[in-house]
């Protein structure tokens, strides 16, 4: 089994850039997925709190852009899982952090809804982020390496989250299991996958 990866994560983007990204893959690329992680949010309420008002996304155009791209990849994916964003670290005053992860909260919930809506898998990090913070306070690891970026140890606890989902919902193991289709879809479908094992006919 060989997993093809497409990584299409942007720094700094917001939930407007990766609507553009998600509609300029299927445009010039046309790939099918098996599996797709999708999360945003984080950088459209940063943008608010930075003054950055033009780069800033409200929820309502957040929570479309979102559903645009959940329709979207809804018809060439076998399987989604929308990610909520990690809370804020101490990146500003602690009354500021509040107030972001108070907004960023609602981001979270608007996607959960979205996820739910479009049959999507919804994995939040949230929980786990908060109570491993907690634990870690006056540690030198941090999870944040400026309140917004992660670690390698924020990262960590990223990835266990989504090994823990994978392995609940048994995801790579279902993928693996092709869908039943008619005899002429199956044909086109899965045509091309077998084509280099068939024998060649001669003329």
């Amino acid at each position: 089994m060989a997993f093809d990866v497409h990584n299409h994560g942007e720094g700094g983007a917001t939930s407007r850039d990766i609507a553009g990204i998600v509609e300029a893959d299927r445009a010039t690329t046309g790939t099918d997925y098996d599996l797709v992680f999708l999360g945003c949010g984080i950088n459209d309420v940063w943008r608010r709190f930075q003054g950055r008002t033009a780069e800033a996304v409200g929820l309502d155009e957040y929570t479309r852009h979102l559903n645009a791209m959940l329709d979207q990849l809804s018809g060439y994916t076998r399987r989604i899982v929308v990610v909520s964003e990690t809370p804020f670290g101490p990146v500003e005053g602690p009354d500021t952090v509040t107030a972001m992860n108070q907004e960023l909260a609602r981001y979270n919930t608007a996607a959960h809804a979205a996820a739910a809506a479009h049959g999507a898998l919804f994995l939040d990090v949230w929980a786990p982020f908060t109570a491993a913070a907690r634990h870690l306070t006056g540690e030198p690891a941090t999870l944040w390496s400026d309140g917004v970026h992660l670690t390698e140890l924020g990262d960590t606890v990223l990835l266990q989250q989504t090994e823990q989902l994978l392995a609940e919902h048994r995801i790579v193991e279902k993928l693996l299991d092709y869908p039943l289709m008619e005899r002429d879809a199956a044909l086109t479908a899965y045509g091309p996958m077998f084509a280099q094992h068939r024998p060649a006919r001669s003329a």
